[in-house]
């Protein structure tokens, strides 16, 4: 997987016009939940909010400009894990997108290539009723196509559906139950799509709000291997992902 986006991201290296870049911090809220068999499984659910940081460039091209645009963000937050019992655990979150966009009669349409990455890092804890907690890394590789638009001279949209091309989701079991090896799931179907909206309050300042939604269908199973041998069979359930957020940023 690392790299196929190597390779894709390669493609926008050639020279073409890059605006200016924005400092962004913003705050949210995030909802994750499984289900299995149609059945609630679990849910994790921001507590109370997550905090992010992250540079972009999403200056629209100028008429009949073909411009290389991005987003690069990192996340935190605290969560609270509903299923085996309680508890409460921390996320980490990284996001990357890169697109092309080209100017059409006022709209700019683009394609580009995704990457996210976040981390659950549950090991070492135990949850109300005696479950034992393990870290999880889960990882999307994506296609993200969409459009930005000028609502008005000060308020522009941006949105995106996101083509899922694959993702990955390791199990480190071992931080439970050492005799017991790490598990990667494989994930073949799914999409997500995002929206925007970002209000130019002056030349270096602006407001902006989000919302972006991932559902994502069964993985491939993986052996779960217990003092050498197995023990189960395991897979990540379908599962929908849920972010809202406001943020602000500042140009450089």
């Amino acid at each position: 997987m690392k790299k196929f986006t190597i390779a894709l991201l390669s493609l926008f290296i050639p020279s073409m016009p890059i605006g200016a870049t924005e400092l962004t911090i913003d705050i949210g809220t995030y909802k994750y939940e499984e289900e299995v068999n149609g059945a609630f499984f679990m849910s994790d659910e921001s507590d109370p909010l997550f905090f992010s940081v992250g540079l972009r460039d999403w200056d629209k091209p100028s008429i009949n400009e073909l411009k290389f645009l991005y987003t690069a963000e990192l996340t935190y937050g605290q969560v609270e894990y509903t299923g085996s019992g309680t508890m409460t655990k921390d996320y980490y979150k990284a996001r990357f997108e890169s697109f092309l966009a080209h100017d059409i009669e006022g709209l700019s349409p683009f394609i580009g290539i995704g990457y996210r990455q976040l981390y659950d890092n549950s090991g070492g804890t135990v949850t109300s009723t005696g479950a034992l907690g393990y870290d999880r890394r889960s990882q999307y590789l994506y296609v993200p196509v969409g459009v930005m638009a000028n609502i008005s001279d000060e308020l522009l949209f941006k949105g995106q559906y996101n083509h899922f091309l694959s993702g990955k989701q390791t199990s480190y079991l071992s931080n439970a139950v050492s005799v017991c090896n790490d598990i990667d799931n494989t994930q073949d179907e799914g999409y997500g799509f995002d929206a925007a909206f970002i209000y130019k309050m002056s030349e270096k300042f602006t407001l902006f709000s989000y919302y972006r939604f991932w559902d994502i269908e069964d993985s491939r199973s993986a052996n779960i291997v217990c003092a050498g041998s197995v023990a189960a069979s395991g897979l990540e359930p379908k599962n929908t992902t849920t972010e809202i957020g406001v943020g602000v940023s500042l140009r450089f």
